[in-house]
């Protein structure tokens, strides 16, 4: 999984589905209209949406670190960051909505959600 994917399962699992594009040009971003923070902050849009969690203060750095030690995780996982909060935030479950390749009985390409191979 790469981090743009990572992000995106984070947006869409923790909105439950509702954020289903980039609006704004990124996930973060679309995330942050989602809870109507509509200004990134020093043009970080993590630095928006940490702000508006109660996340004063980088760790280490970085506001991503900072996400992490909200949800009390203390190490990347599968050498992200992201794909650690991602799990955390989705229970280490395929976003609301996903599908489970051979438990779904929709037609091959009749449906337009993502495919999870867990």
């Amino acid at each position: 999984m790469d981090i743009n994917n990572a992000i995106q399962d984070y947006v869409q699992c923790i909105t439950n589905n509702a954020v289903t594009t980039p609006t704004g040009g990124t996930w973060l971003s679309a995330l942050c209209l989602y809870y109507n923070i509509t200004e990134p902050v020093n043009g970080s849009w993590i630095q928006a949406y940490c702000l508006h969690l109660g996340i004063t203060a980088t760790v280490n750095g970085s506001w991503t670190i900072a996400l992490a030690n909200y949800y009390s995780i203390a190490q990347p996982k599968n050498g992200t960051w992201w794909y650690a909060i991602a799990d955390d935030a989705c229970n280490g479950a395929p976003p609301v909505g996903s599908f489970i390749w051979n438990l779904n009985s929709n037609l091959w390409e009749a449906e337009t959600r993502t495919w999870s191979l867990t």
